[in-house]
């Protein structure tokens, strides 16, 4: 099966959580987060999980912030329900372009 990589731009409803968890004796850091993206009048949320270094990553973002991820979705069944994930690859804050320049000026 073929994983379609996609790029993601949309904001963080609430602060990352930061766990750990044991696979196979290995201690691996998680960061689950949830973002959402507005579409008139409508919103798409996004479940999205980083492991490993990228989870790191995530505990500098705060609520609200615009991030831009990229990675795919993976889908599993669980109870007789279909939940879907999307596995982050790689991600990085956006910068609000407005605010930089507001404290160029001030300097």
């Amino acid at each position: 099966m073929e994983i379609k990589m996609v790029n993601i731009n949309a904001n963080l409803v609430k602060e990352p959580e930061l766990m750990n968890f044991e696979r196979e004796g290995e201690e691996i850091a998680v960061v689950n987060f949830t973002l959402v993206k507005n579409y008139g009048e409508g919103k798409e949320y996004y479940d999205c999980s980083a492991y490993g270094e990228k989870a790191e990553v995530a505990k500098d973002f705060e609520k609200g912030d615009l991030l831009h991820v990229f990675g795919y979705f993976k889908e599993r069944q669980y109870n007789g329900k279909t939940y879907k994930n999307f596995v982050v690859k790689s991600y990085n804050k956006i910068e609000n372009k407005n605010k930089k320049e507001e404290i160029s000026e001030e300097e």
